[in-house]
C-alpha cells in the first residue's frame, strides 16, 4: 500500500488530468512537490482550499516571466499553473470593454483585438508572452508608462480566488460601475499575496491611426537628456521617450553612444507633428538628425528589463529606480560608472539598470535614489542577491503584513515573496 502524500488532498480536489510534472516548475532551483493546471476558476478555488487545509504553500504562475521578482520563496510546495484559464469570457467592441481569464497571454489576445481595430494599451517586460494575470500581479512598467494609463488604471474589475477557496469579485465589466472599494487595485502589483486573480475586465483603446519610432544619436548623455526633457515638456503624441546610455544603446542594437529613443502614436497629423518636434529638439541641442528605427530596439530593451538578457547568465540583475525625470541622467551615470547598462523612461521617472549581480552596487544605487526622494526595486536577480538585498525596500511593512493577515492568514499563497512569512 502506498503511503499517503501531503498533496493527495489536492489530487482529490481536481480531475486527474490536471496534474503536471513537477520538475518543469522549478524556481531558484527549487522544485515543488506537485504541480497542477486547473481549467476553471472554480478548480483554482478548490485547489487553494485543499492546500490551505493541508498546510501547503501554493505559488501561482502563468508565463513564468517574473519568477525572480521578490524575495526567494521560503516554501514552495505546489505550483499552480494558470495556463489552463486562457479564454475570452466577454468582449464588447462597441463599448471597448473586455473580460478574459488570467492565463491568456497578450500575444494571443492582442491579434484578436486588432481585428476590431483595438488593443490593450500595455507593454510589460519582457514580451507579450506575459499573461493577463501576470500583467496585473506584477504591475511591471514598460516604456509606455506615464504616456498611457497603466494596468492599474485600465482594469475595471477582477475575480480572485482566495486561500480559503472562496471566489471574490471587485468591480465589474463596464466603465461606469457601482461605487465601493476598488479592491482590484489592491490586487494589482500584489504578486498574488492576497489572492489569485482568475479573471479580469479591462478598458480597451482604439489602435492608433499611425505610429513612428525614431532615435537620435548623441555625443554625450547630457545632450540626450536635453532633447528628451524638451520633448517631454511638449504636448506630443508620444507613447515612449527613453534615454539610453552607451551600453544600453549597444544592447538595443544601436551604435554604442548615448541616444534618445522615441515612439509616437495617434492620429497621423499629430504623429507627423511629433516627429518634426523631435527633429527640432535634436537641432536645438546640436545633435544629428533623428533617424527612423524599427521595433527591434524596443523589443531588445523590453526583454533586457526582465529576467535576463538573451544569452545572459543567472548572475545578472535588473534594478529599477524611481526618481524625478530631472534626475534620470545622474542616476544613469551612477549606474554606468559601476559598469552597468542603464536607460530611463522620462515620463515614468524610471531608470532600468542591467548587469552583473552585486549587493553592494544595489545598495549604493538605492541610497542614490533615496537621495532624490525615490526608490529602488530589484526586478530580477539570483536568489542570494534577493535574500541579502530587500527587493522592494518596503517602508510600510506593517501595512503589508496586516493585509496579508486579512486576506491570506494561513500564508497559503506565495508566502515569503514580500518579506518573511508574507
Amino acid at each position: 500500500m502506498t503511503a499517503p502524500s501531503a498533496t493527495d488532498p489536492l489530487r482529490a480536489a481536481l480531475p486527474p488530468d490536471r496534474e503536471r510534472r513537477a520538475e518543469g516548475y522549478a524556481i531558484d532551483g527549487v522544485r515543488p512537490a506537485a504541480a497542477f493546471r486547473p481549467a476553471s476558476r472554480e478548480e483554482v478555488a478548490a485547489l487553494l482550499a485543499a492546500a490551505t487545509g493541508a498546510g501547503l504553500v501554493v505559488v501561482p504562475q502563468g508565463g513564468r516571466s517574473a519568477l525572480t521578482l521578490g524575495r526567494p520563496l521560503q516554501h514552495y510546495d505546489v505550483a499552480l499553473d494558470l495556463g489552463g484559464l486562457d479564454r475570452v469570457v466577454h468582449y464588447e467592441p462597441n463599448d471597448l470593454t473586455l473580460t478574459v481569464e488570467a492565463g491568456l497571454t497578450l500575444e494571443r489576445l492582442q491579434p484578436r483585438l486588432a481585428e476590431r481595430g483595438q488593443y490593450l494599451s500595455v507593454d510589460p517586460p519582457p514580451h507579450d508572452g506575459v499573461t493577463v494575470g501576470g500583467l496585473l500581479a506584477t504591475a511591471r512598467p514598460g516604456a509606455w508608462r506615464g504616456h498611457l494609463p497603466d494596468a492599474r488604471d485600465l482594469v475595471l474589475g477582477v475575480h480572485v480566488a482566495q486561500a480559503d477557496g472562496t471566489l471574490a469579485r471587485s468591480g465589474g465589466r463596464v466603465v461606469k460601475n457601482v461605487s465601493g472599494y476598488d479592491l482590484h487595485r489592491l490586487h494589482t502589483g500584489a504578486l498574488g499575496a492576497y489572492g489569485v486573480i482568475v479573471e479580469a475586465s479591462f478598458k480597451l483603446a482604439p489602435l492608433p491611426e499611425a505610429t513612428s519610432a525614431a532615435a537620435v544619436r548623441c555625443t554625450q548623455i547630457a545632450q540626450a537628456e536635453a532633447i528628451a526633457l524638451d520633448l517631454w515638456r511638449q504636448a506630443l503624441a508620444a507613447r515612449a521617450i527613453t534615454l539610453l546610455g552607451e551600453a544600453a544603446a549597444a544592447a538595443a542594437g544601436l551604435p554604442r553612444a548615448a541616444h534618445v529613443l522615441c515612439e509616437f502614436a495617434g492620429v497621423r497629423a499629430a504623429v507627423e507633428r511629433s516627429v518634426e518636434a523631435l527633429r527640432s529638439a535634436a537641432a536645438n541641442a546640436h545633435a544629428p538628425a533623428a533617424g527612423a528605427v524599427d521595433a527591434e530596439p524596443w523589443r531588445r530593451l523590453r526583454a533586457l528589463a526582465a529576467e535576463r538578457a538573451d544569452g545572459g547568465t543567472e548572475e545578472e540583475m535588473v534594478l529599477r529606480l524611481g526618481v524625478p525625470a530631472t534626475a534620470l541622467r545622474q542616476s544613469m551615470e551612477a549606474a554606468e560608472q559601476r559598469g552597468y547598462a542603464a536607460w530611463g523612461h522620462v515620463a515614468a521617472g524610471s531608470v532600468l539598470v542591467h548587469g552583473t549581480a552585486s549587493a553592494a552596487a544595489a545598495g549604493e544605487l538605492r541610497a542614490l535614489a533615496a537621495g532624490y526622494g525615490g526608490f529602488l526595486q530589484v526586478e530580477a536577480g539570483p536568489a542570494w542577491l534577493r535574500a541579502s538585498v530587500d527587493p522592494f525596500g518596503l517602508g510600510e511593512r506593517e501595512l503589508v503584513r496586516s493585509l496579508k493577515a486579512q486576506f491570506d492568514p494561513t500564508g497559503t499563497i506565495n508566502r515569503g515573496r514580500w518579506m518573511e512569512d508574507v
